[in-house]
Order: C-alpha cells, then sequence, then structure tokens
C-alpha cells in the first residue's frame, strides 16, 4: 500500500509543484498590461473619437446646407467610425462595461429589428426629442448609436437629406453622432493617467477586484481576445452565413447591410484583435513554454485578415455567388483555429490550466 499511497501522493502534488515553479519564473504581466494600454487601447479609443468626431461635423454641415456632396461625406464619416468602433469594440473592459455605453454606442444583435422600428417610428412622427443629443441619450439604446445613423444615412428615405426635405431626420442624425462624440469621449477619459480604472487595471493584487493574480490578468485579457473572436464568427458572420444550407443564409440580418460595411467591420475587428495580441507583447507569457507559438497565431490572424478584406462587395452578392460564399465559410473556420490556439495552445503554454474557462473565470 506504500509504494501505492506515495504515488497518489505524486502525483496529487505534482501539478501544484508545477505551478509553483512557473509563477516563480514567468514573466510579470504589469508590462503587457501597460503596453495594452499605451500600445493598443489608447490608440485605438482615440481613433474612434477622432471619428466620431467628423461624423458629428458632417452632420453640422449636410444639416446646415443638405447637397448630394454633403451626404456622400456624412456617408464616408460613418464606414470610417464604423470601421473604428470595430478595431476596439471588443474590449470589454472599462468604461463601456458602464452605463450602458457599449449597446448605446452599438446595439447588436437587433434580431427582431428593434431599432431600425424606433428610428422610423421617431422620424414618421417627427419626434422633436430624438433631435436633441442629451434627450436622445436617455431613450432606447437601439436608437441612439452606429445602428440609427446607419438607418438614418442609408435606410428608406435617406436620399431626402441631400435634397433639404428631411430636416428633421437630418437633425435626429446630428443628434446621435453627437450622442456617439460624447460617449467616444468618456471611453478615451476612462484610460487616461489619474483615471479611477486605471491603477486597479495595471496592478494586479490580493485586494484588486478586477484580478488578484498575474494568471487572473492574464486571463482577463485572453479572454477579450477569445470572446472577440467568437462573437465575430458567431454573432456577425453567423448571423447571415448558414454553414450547412444556403437556403437559410440572411443577408439582411447582416450588421451595417445597408452601408455595405459588414465584411469591412468585420476585417476591422480580425484587425484589431490581432494589434491586440501583438501590441500587448503577451506572447512573453508562453515564449518560454513555445517559442514559434505566437508567430503562429499571428500567421492564422493575418489568413483570417486577408480573406475578410478580399471580400469586397454587398453581403447580397457574397452570398449569391458560391465561389464567394465558399470564402465566408472559410473565413468562419479561419477564426475558429485562432480561437482554438488561444484557448488551448497559448493558454496552456501561459500557465493556464487545460480546460480553463474563459466563460467563468474557473
Amino acid at each position: 500500500m506504500r509504494p501505492l499511497l506515495t504515488l497518489i501522493l505524486a502525483l496529487t502534488l505534482a501539478p501544484g509543484i508545477a505551478g509553483a515553479e512557473q509563477a516563480e519564473t514567468a514573466p510579470s504581466i504589469k508590462p503587457v498590461l501597460e503596453r495594452m494600454v499605451v500600445d493598443y487601447v489608447r490608440p485605438r479609443y482615440a481613433g474612434f473619437t477622432a471619428a466620431a468626431g467628423d461624423l458629428q461635423a458632417s452632420f453640422e454641415t449636410l444639416c446646415a446646407n443638405p447637397s448630394a456632396d454633403a451626404l456622400d461625406t456624412a456617408r464616408a464619416a460613418f464606414r470610417n467610425a464604423a470601421g473604428q468602433w470595430s478595431r476596439i469594440e471588443w474590449l470589454r473592459l472599462g468604461a463601456v462595461m458602464s452605463e450602458n455605453r457599449l449597446e448605446r454606442i452599438l446595439f447588436f444583435p437587433d434580431r427582431k429589428g428593434t431599432g431600425r422600428k424606433q428610428v422610423q417610428a421617431a422620424i414618421a412622427a417627427k419626434d422633436k426629442s430624438v433631435t436633441d443629443a442629451a434627450s436622445l441619450a436617455g431613450k432606447s439604446v437601439a436608437m441612439q448609436g452606429l445602428g440609427a445613423l446607419e438607418f438614418i444615412l442609408f435606410g428608406t428615405g435617406s436620399q431626402g437629406l441631400a435634397e433639404g426635405e428631411a430636416a428633421h431626420r437630418c437633425a435626429f442624425g446630428r443628434a446621435a453622432a453627437t450622442n456617439t462624440a460624447n460617449l467616444s469621449a468618456e471611453l478615451s477619459a476612462g484610460w487616461v493617467p489619474g483615471s479611477a480604472y486605471l491603477p486597479v487595471f495595471l496592478n494586479p493584487g490580493p485586494d484588486n477586484p478586477l484580478f488578484r493574480t498575474d494568471l487572473e490578468a492574464l486571463n482577463v485579457v485572453l479572454g477579450q481576445m477569445i470572446h472577440g473572436l467568437e462573437a465575430i464568427r458567431d454573432t456577425r458572420i453567423g448571423a447571415f452565413l448558414d454553414n450547412e444550407n444556403p437556403a437559410r443564409d440572411r443577408a439582411r440580418s447582416a450588421l451595417y447591410w445597408r452601408s455595405e460595411m459588414t465584411l469591412p467591420s468585420i476585417s476591422a475587428g480580425v484587425a484589431g484583435l490581432e494589434e491586440l495580441f501583438t501590441r500587448s507583447g503577451i506572447e512573453v507569457v508562453a515564449r518560454a513554454a513555445a517559442p514559434r507559438l505566437a508567430d503562429m497565431i499571428r500567421f492564422e490572424f493575418d489568413q483570417a485578415f486577408r480573406t475578410a478584406d478580399r471580400l469586397d462587395a454587398p453581403i447580397e452578392e457574397l452570398l449569391a455567388n458560391p465561389e464567394q460564399r465558399e470564402r465566408l465559410v472559410y473565413l468562419a473556420y479561419a477564426i475558429r483555429i485562432i480561437i482554438g490556439r488561444l484557448d488551448q495552445e497559448f493558454a496552456q503554454a501561459g500557465g493556464l490550466a487545460v480546460g480553463f474557462s474563459f466563460g467563468d473565470g474557473d
């Protein structure tokens, strides 16, 4: 019995001993967190803030002097803002997670078309309350952000914006753009030196409500990437593509189908998550165990990005073309490969246990 007991004890204690040795030799997570803030979060939020400001300014011009050129400028500003948001929207940390800011910037998925119905009703009734940014900020999240702005600029009746026949619609858009610009500034302010959240994010410790240890911090940051990729695959691509049956594809369930920003936003989302992976320097935590893994992950990101970037057509055309549709199927598969690399290989190489849940922190 004694040899068996010795073996059981050895097997029981070995993971703990290995974990202790790894904890002693693992690089500190703090430089990763600092680089993430300085090289990714702040620049990406700054990009969105600038784009939101341009969109707000374009509405000021459009409403004051309606014309085809002014409408084209506003539409281009919207596309830029949507693209900039796509590069940072999967960061679910900090100010974006309070006061419904995330949903107020973009309410999606909207399976019942709630946003469109509310926006259409407000336009039809010429509801004055939606033409004031402060008033609009207290209304349904589905009426406030990029979803509402897309319908205002590209939906049924939007051509009237160029012809001076849609003053209320333009004022609604101006209020929504102002509201979005205000929200973007609040997001940026949440990550500047002196903000309340920043010391919590940068300093794992036993009393830290966000993460107590370096491994918990690694779990949070890595989870941002994994959940972001899952959402792109499931709620962005999955919104319009049925992998098994083309007859069940739903082009008009795609995000941004009116503005033809569906695939550009997906491409930007993949690129933004790769930026988070690379600019944070998170690969340092896995370098000792898997020195080539980070380059492999970057290669997989590049494959997915290139695939999305080459799908340059309205979503209805892509789904109707068998060859292009097959590329969409491959895009979902390529994203699944990256998720597997991060969720299994990278997590394990970084010291997280096999089967570690990024959903609930187990």
